[in-house]
């Protein structure tokens, strides 16, 4: 009996704490189209259809970043999800060093029928200099459907931080409200 209420006791104060942490701050586009909270930590910048996240940086100063976007109807480059993942799956003329094309795969979003996909790149650091860097970076695309045009969530890291700060993401799906 005693160990019951020391057990009941112990789960009603850890859900009190639960409820007494602070939530993460809620972030959001200037033209309200979506919802979703900000990783801790991270830095946000505002757009009219979207928000990037800036997080942490490696040893070589390239920064794990995420960008939420609203993809209205019509849009030139890509009007849907399966055309936006077409598109970034296309091979290039040339191939960059460090670029490869994951699968295409089957994910939920808010409850919807998304796509997601994870490709290889690199990035040089210091840009345009003869004596830059590479860095080799994964991203993370994943397209939600809408009423209303479509999202876009990727997550772009280096790949010495991909693993380890991909739980920002995650939160960021998990907490992720489209408006249409």
């Amino acid at each position: 009996m005693k160990k019951n209420r020391l057990l009941l006791a112990l789960a009603l104060s850890a859900a009190c704490a639960a409820s007494a942490a602070p939530s993460a701050p809620a972030a959001s586009p200037l033209d309200g189209s979506f919802t979703c909270a900000a990783p801790r930590g991270w830095s946000a910048r505002r757009l009219a259809d979207g928000v990037i996240f800036s997080g942490p940086r490696d040893a070589f100063g390239v920064a794990a970043t995420i960008i939420v976007r609203h993809v209205p109807p019509g849009d030139k480059l890509y009007d849907t999800p399966a055309a936006y993942m077409r598109r970034i799956t296309q091979a290039p003329d040339v191939s960059p060093p460090g670029w490869s094309v994951g699968r295409v795969q089957d994910a939920v979003v808010a409850g919807r029928a998304a796509k997601r996909l994870v490709n290889g790149a690199a990035k040089f650091v210091p840009p345009n200099s003869f004596r830059a860097k590479r860095v080799d970076t994964r991203e993370e695309h994943v397209a939600v459907p809408a009423s209303h045009g479509f999202y876009v969530l990727v997550y772009d890291a280096p790949v010495s931080l991909f693993d380890r700060r991909h739980a920002a993401f995650a939160g960021l799906l998990a907490s992720f409200r489209p408006k249409f």
